[in-house]
């Protein structure tokens, strides 16, 4: 699970970040990446939507995140890119943590790809619409809430 603020994009939040730090030594230079060991066949990205004000109250944001429908990762022992796909896209409606509405769209599992195109579904209590990934990076920007990546196979990622 890769937790991330809504401003962070999957891609972005693995690169390195300068930090201020000023340590005993006298040195000012510090830099922080995250990075993966072993990388997981799928990758769930948590965007954090949600933040405490200053008068402690939990708001909501919605600053648009770009949605990628493929990451290439590597683990911090090889350079070998690893390409994950997205799969699913978990959004939520509404103004706070108290209220709200949840919505899924995901890959059909069972449709057959015409023209490269891969089918996908929108699930909504218990209405099902088909929709496409480019609909749903598109118009989910502001709403998603958690991504999830499936590592693919050698022979996929060609």
């Amino acid at each position: 699970l890769l937790n991330l603020t809504a401003l962070d994009d999957p891609r972005s939040a693995l690169q390195a970040e300068q930090l201020e730090f000023k340590c005993d030594c006298g040195a000012s230079e510090s830099w922080q990446r995250r990075s993966f060991s072993t990388l997981p066949n799928v990758l769930i990205v948590h965007l954090q939507r949600f933040e405490v004000t200053p008068f402690f109250t939990v708001e909501k944001t919605h600053e648009a995140v770009s949605l990628s429908t493929e990451l290439l990762l590597s683990t911090n022992q090889s350079a070998e890119k690893t390409k994950y796909s997205l799969k699913s896209v978990v959004n939520h409606f509404g103004s706070g943590v108290k209220s709200g509405h949840y919505v899924c769209d995901g890959v059909y599992r069972n449709a057959s790809p015409e023209n490269g195109n891969t089918c996908w579904l929108t699930y909504d209590d218990d209405s099902v619409k088909e929709t496409s990934v480019g609909h749903v990076c598109q118009q989910r920007q502001t709403t998603a809430y958690l991504l999830f990546y499936q590592k693919q196979r050698k022979q996929e990622s060609s």
